[in-house]
């Protein structure tokens, strides 16, 4: 039997990771939104939302995760799936729970006291957290396949930033006047931030392609 050719890994696609991580970042969003709703009409107690609202940050993660995963597959830089989509789903759920700790305690009646230089610290170090987990933890995996991986973290939050800003934007031009309209354009803008992610992210990630860590 003749030796077994290798098959060489495709180049970083920019088009397939903006397809895949947005549908992925759309459908992730309506985990927390689910979250959110279901507290909200079972009207749990504060003690109780919280961890149901990180559990949906969780699933959020995990189906951002796989999609990014899956975009990365059979490129240069492909990353470990199953690794991926685990630390993204921690980071998430790690952001999800950072986050609405101040709602919670506010709603248990212990909100926080920015006046205390402490607080503030801890305050600020728990933003750090919040806007890094995911991509830090990413970074552990992403730093085996190319150069310079550390820009990912930056880069994640500008994106993330960058969505947000465009989302806003797009909320604005909308007529939010009926409750059809409301849904509309929650919906909309939910597409337009996680479009905007995927392409700021994309970009960034096709730079990093250049100087893969790898060779095959």
């Amino acid at each position: 039997m003749g030796a077994t050719r290798a098959v060489r890994p495709r180049p970083f696609g920019l088009g397939w990771w903006v397809v895949l991580v947005t549908l992925g970042g759309l459908l992730s969003l309506f985990a927390p939104a689910f979250g959110f709703l279901l507290a909200e009409r079972l009207d749990t107690p504060p003690w109780l939302t919280y961890p149901t609202v990180a559990l949906a940050g969780a699933v959020m993660g995990l189906v951002l995760g796989a999609a990014q995963a899956g975009a990365l597959s059979g490129t240069a830089v492909a990353v470990p799936r199953a690794g991926w989509t685990l630390v993204t789903t921690a980071g998430a759920m790690v952001a999800w729970s950072v986050g609405m700790l101040p709602v919670t305690l506010e709603q248990l009646g212990e909100p926080l006291n920015l006046a205390s230089r402490r607080v503030l610290a801890a305050s600020l170090a728990g933003a750090v957290v919040l806007v890094t987990a995911v991509p830090a933890l990413q970074w552990l995996l992403l730093r085996r396949v190319v150069r310079k991986a550390w820009l990912w973290i930056p880069l994640t939050v500008v994106a993330a930033a960058t969505g947000l800003g465009v989302a806003w934007v797009a909320r604005q031009v909308m007529d939010p006047a009926t409750a059809d309209g409301a849904l509309t354009g929650s919906l909309a803008m939910a597409a337009v931030l996680a479009l905007a992610f995927a392409l700021v992210t994309g970009v960034g990630l096709r730079w990093l392609a250049g100087s893969p860590r790898r060779t095959n």
